[in-house]
């Protein structure tokens, strides 16, 4: 009755599944794949059976690195991709084909299942990834009904023998051999073990499951898979036209609510929801950072397809990186005691040993020691994450949540924390300083390091800071010393990372030798400015402005999309906040559209922003990829909200600016009790309504050109410096409640307002 495609001596073993016997070849303790394109098998045949039906590959999607860039997404694997074809070739010269179809006809077993010990050698990465389907019914159903396979259920499964697929031949036709194509577009492949036929004549068992040629001729698969597809991922088509106020309790961050489409109430409900878990998830009640949430999801680690786990992978870790950002935001929205909390513990890493360098600093696992040599990943110079905690460090001081004594209390912390960088300028030999620093971090090699912009800036940066809080102190020689070192480091910064452009002149450039997929991070100097000096770069850095500008330019020549969600944070927060702070509306507008529906799944785990998503190259749909929430991702998609409401109180000498910046879509922004610092440090509530006009509609404050217009109202009793209203097509612009400036800027029209 059955026939086996293995000859005499090329099996070591025989097993059953759902009744089928096959012969198959054991190694290295598993059993291993047909590792032949073709094999022969004369017969003919009611059915073939073949045994495997896995993914070959443990990737379902690439690790952060260069394909999207490089406009390769060949790793990428969603329901209904074709992975390879299996052809039954008959006598006559004719075949059936069969396609793989990942979700159809194959599966991933690497990540949706826990390997035997076995199988040692395969990457699974904390697998099983095996959510939504282990708890919702609903979504288990959708896979079974998707998925045309036979599991073997046997506890000893491993990969090369955990599902069958039965395919129904021609049994008049004599079949001489079967062949294996890979997909030459995609990297998976696909693994048989073996293949077993019922001999034509004999009984099928009517539980087995069987397709046919016509099951792949007509796709009778779609809709099933379909179904599949649109609850594991998100598609654009399913985004809610309206998306109603997202109510939590005990809500206590600012009230931001943006109005005017979609887009703009899923944000409001993006930031509510996101702001609440970075103020009480990412700093615990004991005053502990973390990089992300207990009990969160893990969307299949770097290189998964969708599904989750509940893991908290980085719950415990204290990555400097993350936390710097994520609390230096929580500070800007009042969370003043949180944020505070984390600094003790955080001085206290501050000297946690280290192999490499003996001085204190700030790992790039802040809480992680090393036990030996052979842990060297961790005990490099995370230039980029000490200099993130310290420009924490300086918010608090900043934004009135400590004082000068404060500050003179922490006076050591603070010194030992800015030495680390001058011990590097000072020590080139140990530390491999040349005109700039060098980094083992992300942003440059890892354990090996490198020389790469992004650390540099954000660590000059990070000395200036620190200078102001030693001025604060009185100790004006060494902040001249802290600001000597950043200015050396900026020079080097300019030589050796800035380029001649053959079209635009004098453009920033950053390695792309690191594990981060974009080059966004060569906005760096951008990005830094809206968190140390202000919002309004066109005003107060005319120099910064043009050159980033032109940088941008360059960028976009490489490599630009709006939809940079590969990493949430150093892709799509850093690419919509750069444009964001160059005024290119058309740009922001549908860079910050990307962000926001990036957060959003109809689902599971609505709004939290993702560490990154797999974007099919249609740009149709999106899944998910890795931590949920993590630190640093979460808070450049929440610093957005920061700069499109623009409540600028950085620099408290000149008082308080609005620079409220409305996407194209979006009608209005409202404020309620959203925290500023004040001339003297002390801390209130501040509240606006900024939004679009017709001629005729009021305001405190109207601005008007032509049919468009813009109206403000806002509390009267904090001093404001200026407030900007638009942008207009033409400079044509009246205003009523204050003296205007017009001023052009990236070929739009703003006016720079002064009350009355």
């Amino acid at each position: 009755m059955f026939h086996h495609d293995r000859g005499v001596g090329e099996f070591d073993a025989e097993l059953k599944v759902k009744g089928i016997p096959f012969r198959v070849k054991e190694e290295n303790g598993t059993v291993a794949k047909i590792d032949r394109r073709e094999i022969d098998f004369e017969g003919r045949y009611e059915a073939l059976f073949f045994l495997g039906m896995s993914t070959d590959s443990w990737q379902c999607s690439e690790w952060w690195g260069q394909q999207e860039a490089q406009y390769d997404h060949s790793t990428r694997l969603f329901i209904g991709d074709r992975i390879g074809r299996i052809s039954v070739i008959y006598e006559d010269a004719t075949e059936d084909m069969i396609s793989v179809i990942f979700g159809v006809n194959a599966w991933n077993y690497n990540l949706f299942f826990k390997p035997k010990d076995c199988e040692g050698n395969l990457n699974s990465f904390a697998a099983p990834y095996d959510e939504p389907f282990r708890s919702d019914p609903e979504a288990a159903k959708l896979l079974s009904n998707s998925l045309r396979l036979m599991e073997n259920e046997d506890e000893g499964a491993v990969k090369a023998t955990k599902w069958v697929m039965g395919y129904r031949v021609r049994p008049e036709k004599r079949v001489v051999r079967i062949q294996f194509d890979r997909e030459a577009a995609k990297s998976a492949g696909f693994v048989v073990s073996a293949v077993t036929g019922v001999e034509a004549g004999c009984p099928l068992d009517p539980g087995w499951k069987l397709l046919n040629q016509d099951f792949f001729l007509s796709k009778r698969f779609y809709a099933d898979a379909d179904k599949l597809a649109r609850r594991l991922y998100q598609f654009r088509d399913e985004l809610p036209e309206h998306d109603p106020l997202l109510e939590l309790p005990d809500y206590d961050a600012p009230d931001i609510r943006f109005s005017g489409d979609n887009m703009a109430e899923i944000y409001t409900n993006v930031y509510r929801k996101n702001i609440m878990d970075m103020a009480y998830g990412k700093v615990t009640d004991d005053g502990m950072p973390h990089t992300s949430t207990a009990n969160t999801a893990n969307f299949g680690c770097y290189i998964g397809f969708g599904s989750f786990a509940i893991s908290g992978q980085y719950a415990q870790d204290i990555w400097t990186r993350d936390v710097g950002r994520l609390l230096t935001e929580i500070l800007h929205n009042g969370y003043h005691e949180r944020a505070l909390s984390a600094a003790d513990p955080l001085h206290e890493m501050l000297y946690y040993p280290s192999i490499r360098f003996k001085l204190p600093h700030w790992k790039r696992i802040a809480n992680k020691i090393a036990r030996d040599e052979q842990e060297l990943f961790n005990e490099g110079k995370e230039n980029d994450g000490h200099a993130s905690i310290m420009m924490y460090i300086y918010g608090l001081y900043n934004q009135g949540a400590v004082d000068v004594s404060w500050l003179k209390a922490h006076r050591k912390q603070l010194k030992d924390a800015a030495d680390y960088f001058i011990w590097q300028v000072e020590n080139p030999d140990q530390s491999n300083f040349d005109r700039v620093l060098y980094s083992e971090s992300e942003a440059s090699r890892q354990q090996y390091g490198g020389y790469d912009l992004y650390s540099n800036v954000i660590s000059a940066t990070a000395l200036i800071c620190y200078a102001r809080l030693f001025e604060a102190m009185g100790e004006e020689d060494y902040a001249g010393k802290l600001k000597d070192t950043a200015s050396l480091i900026k020079r080097g910064v300019d030589e050796r990372f800035m380029m001649d452009h053959p079209r635009f002149g004098k453009v920033y450039t950053d390695t792309t030798d690191d594990c981060w997929t974009y080059e966004y991070k060569r906005f760096c100097e951008l990005l830094m400015h809206s968190d140390v000096y202000g919002y309004d770069v066109h005003r107060d850095n005319p120099a910064l402005f043009e050159v980033m500008s032109r940088t941008f330019e360059a960028q976009r020549e490489q490599y630009y999309q709006p939809e940079a969600g590969r990493q949430m944070g150093y892709g799509q927060g850093y690419l919509t906040l750069a444009v964001l702070s160059l005024d290119l509306y058309d740009e922001f507008s549908e860079c910050m559209d990307a962000a926001t529906a990036f957060c959003y799944h109809h689902s599971d785990f609505n709004y939290i922003v993702p560490e990154g998503v797999i974007m099919h190259g249609s740009k149709r749909f999106w899944f998910r990829n890795c931590d949920l929430g993590n630190g640093v991702q979460q808070a450049e998609i929440i610093k957005c909200a920061r700069l499109i409401a623009g409540i600028d109180d950085l620099d408290r000498s000149r008082g308080l600016r609005l620079l409220p910046r409305l996407p194209n879509r979006w009608n209005s922004i409202q404020v309620k009790d959203y925290p500023v610092t004040l001339r003297d440090y002390t801390t209130r509530k501040f509240a606006y309504t900024y939004r679009r006009i017709k001629p005729g509609e009021t305001g405190r404050v109207v601005a008007l050109c032509g049919d468009s217009g813009y109206a403000m109202d806002f509390d009267t009793g904090v001093e404001l410096d200026y407030l900007r209203m638009g942008p207009f097509d033409g400079p044509d612009i009246q205003v009523q409640g204050g003296q205007a400036t017009v001023e052009k800027i990236q070929g739009r029209y703003f006016a720079y307002v002064k009350l009355n």
